[in-house]
Order: structure tokens, then sequence, then C-alpha cells
């Protein structure tokens, strides 16, 4: 198990395991392994698991960012307690011991934990309340692992990678074919679901204790708004965003920052220099391509020059081919966002030259950034001015308009319009879906895709708290795509090339406070008012005016080419995933439209491929 995160931590390795000669449920064997990514305190002393020497053991992920207020306030609690460190492990572990299971509340971090107690023969587990570490288990002997009410457990393995569960002996990695209609919706497994029946995912801000094969669980963490004016609003999205990148540049080691020339990206580089006035330059890096629709580095140089960054500009030609099983492998399971190729290779050459990098991931989630959020907006004023019209009628003239990328402008009014005759929640799920419920259906031979659903009932359900239909569209997105798809990328490409990359936007204190700002306050003007505004004064104009470019490659294009016979090979083998669960006819149809331009289905054929790249991964 160990051996499959070795990436994720380079620097050091370690395993202990408690040799119970009787083994019993009152008596059970424990063992935990690490490996580490020294950044805070890289003394061996600071190594993983580490003891508190009266029996308590803790592995740990990620990174505390209050860790020195904590351990002067737990000083405070315990002055007799011999500190041997200066780790925020050391910290957390007696965090642990002084508050137990309330102990995640006291964090500020990116975490994933597993503290064993010897003495009482308990585990506990908890991860961060955003979910940026990642944390998989499996229990033997429950029929459900997804199911928060089965409490019986034989055994519990974990782990950050679900490549290193597949090493446990007596888990049955059987693929989760319920789940793959979701995957094929949402590009990406939702919630507590994973590609294995039997593996589930911790919850974000969500922990869970195993004792004597019993289990308990709770979540710590629940995102209450708070509405304030403007003024105030502006104020607190200053100071709350310089706080959160000053608490995540504490590190031993030298730290950068990813700098697309974008909002957030410069908004992070902006508050890093900031946090150092004159003692040093920032490190910042970007990524270009070949591709002039696919380079923003000049933005990025122009917002380093202005800055005052040490800034490296890479410029990279892709290797998809050999690059995306690679990628499948290191996420471990079916994962659809082709975004994933270049923040791979930004990370994987910002390595070359940091151990830690800050990213603005997060921003548009929490600010506004995105066009469904506008068209959301637009369609509920349209709806209200217009409200005779038979807005079903439109269907046929958006199904006439559709067909082009995805990301066109076409493609996008097609969306906009199609959606008219549903209802909000409905209408936001269609915005977010890879292949519709007619496709999927009629792809697995179904009569119903689960995780529209899914979707649609985060987003009503936020709208029965009073929130309007793009503050639910943002709730939605903070509960489903951030944990699930956008910090799961980052993760994951990151840890591949053991880079660290921190996201001070994902800091619980300023989602708590995002999450109370009005629709006019998001959007007023444009995008993403309030940052517009608070930090109007650190960066150039042109920054908050230039459209939005967004992180992606020709995939599109490369399914037409060079990716061409790779895409058909996986697809039509004889023992790919498709031959055996999917309706060939219609896959071919996919495929034949996208090669003859007449409709572009670059996102669904991704999907697939990536399905079987992760297929033809495992041993079967």
């Amino acid at each position: 198990m160990s051996a499959q995160i070795a990436h994720r931590g380079p620097d050091a390795q370690g395993a202990w395991i408690n040799h119970e000669q009787t083994v019993t449920p009152q008596r059970p064997q424990a063992a935990l392994a690490h490996r580490r990514l020294s950044i805070i305190d890289l003394d061996k002393r600071a190594n993983q698991p580490m003891t508190d020497g009266r029996g308590l053991w803790i592995v740990f992920n990620g990174e505390i960012y209050n860790y020195r207020d904590l351990r002067r306030e737990l000083t405070g609690l315990r002055p007799d307690y011999a500190w041997r460190t200066q780790s925020d492990t050391e910290v957390l572990l007696a965090a642990y011991a002084q508050w137990g299971e309330r102990c995640p509340e006291h964090l500020n971090g990116m975490f994933a934990f597993a503290v064993w107690d010897e003495n009482r023969k308990e585990l506990f587990l908890a991860r961060d309340r955003m979910g940026q570490k990642p944390l998989y288990y499996a229990l033997q002997g429950a029929s459900d692992p997804c199911d928060p009410f089965d409490v019986k457990a034989q055994a519990v393995a974990f782990a950050s990678e679900l490549g290193a569960l597949r090493h446990v002996d007596w888990l049955n990695a059987q693929p989760n074919i319920d789940g793959m209609a979701e995957y094929l919706t949402l590009g990406y497994f939702p919630g507590l679901s994973t590609a294995y029946r039997q593996v589930a995912k911790l919850m974000p801000g969500e922990w869970l204790k195993v004792a004597c094969g019993a289990t308990a669980r709770d979540f710590y963490f629940d995102c209450h708004p708070e509405p304030m004016p403007d003024s105030a609003a502006r104020q607190w999205t200053r100071s709350l965003t310089l706080t959160a990148v000053g608490r995540q540049m504490v590190a031993d080691v030298p730290i950068g920052c990813f700098l697309s020339g974008g909002v957030d990206s410069s908004i992070v580089a902006a508050a890093m220099k900031a946090a150092v006035g004159g003692a040093q330059r920032i490190l910042t890096f970007s990524i270009g391509f070949d591709d002039p629709r696919y380079d923003e580095t000049a933005y990025a140089s122009q917002i380093a020059q202005h800055l005052g960054t040490r800034h490296r500009r890479f410029v990279v030609r892709p290797d998809a081919a050999a690059d995306l099983p690679r990628l499948a492998r290191a996420f471990g399971e079916p994962f659809a966002d082709s975004s994933a190729l270049p923040t791979h290779y930004l990370a994987r050459e910002t390595r070359q030259h940091v151990k830690v990098a800050l990213s603005g991931d997060g921003g548009d989630e929490l600010f506004g950034g995105y066009d469904r959020y506008r068209a959301m907006r637009l369609g509920q004023r349209l709806r209200r001015a217009l409200s005779p019209l038979p807005w079903m009628a439109i269907a046929p003239l958006a199904r006439a308009l559709g067909g082009g990328h995805p990301k066109s402008r076409r493609a996008r009014l097609a969306r906009f319009l199609e959606s008219l005759g549903r209802s909000p929640a409905r209408r936001y799920q269609r915005y977010m879906r890879i292949f519709n419920d007619d496709l999927a259906c009629r792809l697995l031979g179904i009569d119903h895709v689960p995780g529209a659903d899914l979707l649609a009932g985060v987003f009503s359900a936020a709208r029965r708290d009073g929130l309007d239909a793009v503050q639910a569209a943002l709730t939605t997105d903070r509960v489903t795509y951030l944990p699930d798809d956008l910090l799961v990328k980052l993760d994951r490409c990151s840890m591949l090339h053991a880079l660290e990359v921190r996201s001070p936007f994902m800091d619980h204190e300023l989602v708590q406070f995002a999450a109370g700002l009005s629709t006019d306050q998001l959007l007023g003007g444009g995008p993403k008012r309030m940052l517009r505004e608070a930090f109007a004064q650190d960066l150039p104009a042109w920054v908050f005016e230039r459209p939005k470019m967004g992180f992606a490659v020709p995939i599109g294009e490369w399914f037409r080419g060079e990716l061409r016979p790779m895409l058909r090979d996986h697809l039509f083998a004889a023992d790919s995933f498709a031959k055996q669960h999917f309706n060939m006819p219609l896959v071919g149809r996919l495929l034949d439209e996208h090669e003859q331009e007449r409709v572009d289905h670059s996102e669904r054929l991704y999907a697939l491929l990536m399905l079987e790249l992760w297929w033809k991964a495992q041993d079967r």
C-alpha cells in the first residue's frame, strides 16, 4: 500500500504495527504507513508515523496553517508538555490528545489524517472542510460502505489514493457499475461514491471513528451564510483573502505561485507580494503551449512584470498519448476533466524549482466567475419578464444551434435556450452534464440517470434555505464540483510530482464569508464584483476586463488526429469496458459524428477514453 503512494512523499517513509499476539475485536491488529513530503520542520524527528509516547499514533497528509497559534494555546493548556519537534504533525497529535473528535474544529488547513489510540483500541479519521486532501476507506463486513448507518466493520483500510486500497487482500475491488451513470453524467464520482463498490470517500468536513467493529461519524463544518452591506463586504473580501494567503505561506522550503494572468491567480500573487513586503521577490510560474488559442503566458508575464516577481514561463508540447495513461493511473478511477493534462504539465515543471505553490483555484466558485452563474441570472430575468411565452417551444431552435464545441458561444447559447423551459434546478444541472439523460440512458441501457438528480437535489435544498438561483448554483458547486472535480484534479496532478499546491480561496473562513454574498455583490457589472473592487488598486484594469480563457487543450482536434487511433483502439478492443457495458452502435455514432465534424463530442469521448484507460490499468 505504501509503495503505491510513494510519489506523494519521496523524502521519507515509515511504518508502525502494534503486533498484537492474539487478535480479537477487543485487541485488533493496527498498522500505519506514511510517505513524507517534507515542508515544515525538515528534521527526521518529524517523520511519520509519529507517536506522543502515550499510546497515540498519527499519519497525516497536508498542512495545518495555524499550527503555531495552536501550539501556543496547547502549551498554555498543558504547560508540562515537552515538545520534541517544530512540526505541525506534532501539534495536530497534541490537539487530538486535548480535544479528541472536536480536534478538527480547531484546525485551519488542508488535511486528511488518522489517529490510532492504542489504549482505547480506536481509530479516528478526519478530512478538511473543503475536501482538499483525499481520504478513501473500505470497511470489511459492511454491506455498503457509503451507508452512514451501516455500523458493522470487521476491518477498516484507508489511504490517500485508491491505488493503495487495491492492495488490501480482503478488499474485493469490483467496479461500481451503478456509479458509471453518474460518472458519465458529471465526469467524476460524486459524494461518497468511487469507482469501486466496496470503497467510499470520507466527505469534506467529516470524521469517522472505528472502535471494536462499531463506527461513528459526524460533520464538524456547515457553511452558514451571513449577508453584509457592500462596503463591509468589500473590506472583508480583501482582508480575508490577504489573511488566507499569508497563512498559507508558512514553509521551511521555497514556495511559489501558479500565475495564469487571470483574476484569481493574479490576486494570490499580489497578496503574496503584500505578505512579504520588500523582503523578497515572489516566485511565479506559468505554462504555455505552441497553440496560441490555449496560451495565456503573455498575460502572466505582464502581471509578473507589474508585481515584480521572479517569473518562469514554461512552453510544452503535449504528448497526450503517453501522458493520459499515466494520469489515469494517478487518479485511480475514471476522471473526465481534460484540464488535468495542462495541470499535470504545470505541476511537473514547477516542481523543478519549488516544493510548494499557491494557486487561485476556488475563486470562480466562491465569487461568481463562471458564465453559467450569469446564465442562471439572465434565465430568471427572462422567465419573469416574458412569462407567457411557451418556453419549451424554443427547444427545437436550441437543437438547431447545437453541435459546435461545448464551450463555443454557439453551443453555450444553444444550452441556454434549451434550458429556459426547465426549472432552475434542472436548468443548472443541464449546464454541468457531459452526457445528457437521453444519451446516458441509451449508452447504458437504463431508464434513469441518478447523477443529474444529485445536482438538482443539492440545488433545490439551497433554494429551500432561501437562496436565489445564482447563490444556489454556487452552493451546488461548493459541495459537488469543487471537492469532487476541481480539488481532485489539483491534488492528483500536483502530488504525482510531489508538489504541494495550496489554495488560499479554500480557507474555510473565506468560504464562509463568500457564501453570504448577494447576487449583485457577485455579478454586479460583471463577474467577481467583490474581488474586482477589493483588489482594483493592486492590478491593472485589463486583468478584470479580459474574457475568461480557461485552462484547456484542443482535445477535440486531437481525437480527429493524433489521438484517433488510441481512442478507437481502446473503445473497440475485445476486452474493453465499452464492449462489455455500453451500446456500441451508439459509441460508433459518437465517434463518426465527431470525426466528420458534425457534432463536437470531445468531452464525451474524453470521458469514455479515461474510463477505458482506467479499466485497462486494472488487474483483471
